[in-house]
């Protein structure tokens, strides 16, 4: 038998009704101004569904209870919502984070779901990930752009970059301020928003030696102890070793006489190396790609698109040979439906050398 639901709305979330909730082992979200409650019996299991809303009327807690009327048990599912922004009439979720629970209050299964809007897009490109593996719907290419050096050059969405990024946690990962101090090794590594930078990664028999430098950090005006720095990295990664270059503009001239220096160093040190420059011009690309001015900042305030779609930058994951690399450009040809990896590569940066 089924039982019509008895709904109750926008139920005001007091202190006294706060600890009420609390007692019953119901625990409300502190940003949380006002819920409601919905009752269904349906095949001998009642079910109980809390609904938390903050005082725009955003879903930031979800709570559903079902109980077996003849055995009492108890099974609970809980969702969080979280959104691109505090403001905003039209904010877009960022995640949505749902967890099981039997009725001794252990977890049985958990879900991720992240969500990333690009700007001046229709499109949601989403991931899920549970115990037993991830789906998405990233656009993507199978295809890569092997250069002269042995080198996969793989075109990403800044979405797949994001994900894989969150993954790979801080221990992987190349963040600032980007000198010598942050290098990481390891079988997977990456790093972000590289554009007056220079990343070179050094790859042998230890997997991946990532370096993110910026040219005008004063701990890396010096060149002595970055040569000295890569040509050990050389040499701990083994006879086989080999190493890319990524980034750089000319506009700032630290940059350009940074990236130069580097390359200078890696041509003496008699090791493959593939020079990836970035350029003026493709930096202006990103940022003719972009908002400006009130439109940029009314963007990222009212929560309308990821923050991250902003950067007029490079940005990649490493694994081996294989540098996968996302930026704007490529964005929009793999949202296009372009699958040619060479092209995407070749309109990504402006200067291509394999030190021949």
């Amino acid at each position: 038998m089924i039982k019509p639901a008895s709904v109750k709305s926008g139920l005001k979330l007091t202190e006294k009704v706060f600890e009420h909730l609390k007692r019953k082992g119901i625990n409300a979200p502190p940003n949380a101004s006002a819920f409601d409650i919905v009752n269904v019996d349906k095949g001998g299991i009642s079910t109980k569904i809390f609904s938390f809303r903050n005082n725009d009327n955003y879903l930031v807690k979800r709570l559903k209870i079902d109980k077996n009327n003849t055995t009492g048990e108890q099974n609970l599912q809980v969702r969080f919502y979280e959104y691109l922004s505090n403001i905003g009439n039209n904010r877009k979720l960022s995640k949505v984070s749902a967890f099981d629970f039997d009725g001794n209050n252990k977890c049985k299964n958990g879900t991720i779901w992240d969500f990333y809007h690009p700007y001046k897009s229709k499109s949601v490109w989403f991931s899920r990930h549970t115990q037993s593996g991830s789906v998405n719907n990233f656009p993507g290419t199978s295809d890569y752009f092997e250069d002269a050096n042995g080198f996969r050059i793989k075109p990403i969405s800044i979405a797949e970059f994001l994900d894989t990024k969150r993954m790979l946690g801080h221990s992987r990962f190349v963040d600032e301020p980007w000198t010598l101090k942050q290098t990481v090794t390891s079988d997977i590594a990456g790093t972000e928003c590289i554009r007056e930078c220079t990343v070179v990664g050094v790859a042998g028999r230890k997997g991946i030696t990532l370096n993110h430098l910026n040219p005008n950090n004063a701990q890396n005006y010096d060149i002595e102890p970055i040569k000295k720095a890569l040509n050990e990295q050389i040499q701990e990664q083994g006879k086989d070793a080999k190493v890319f270059m990524l980034g750089s503009v000319e506009i700032d001239t630290n940059s350009n006489l940074q990236f130069w220096a580097l390359r200078d160093i890696m041509e003496k040190a008699g090791v493959p190396f593939s020079a990836y420059k970035t350029g003026d011009g493709t930096i202006q690309e990103f940022v003719n790609m972009l908002p400006r001015g009130l439109e940029f900042g009314k963007q990222i305030r009212n929560g309308l698109t990821t923050p991250f779609y902003m950067h007029s930058s490079q940005h990649i994951i490493c694994k081996g040979n294989e540098i996968k690399v996302a930026n704007l450009i490529i964005d929009k040809e793999l949202a296009k439906g372009n699958k040619n990896a060479a092209d995407m590569i070749k309109k990504s940066f402006s200067y291509i050398d394999y030190g021949d």
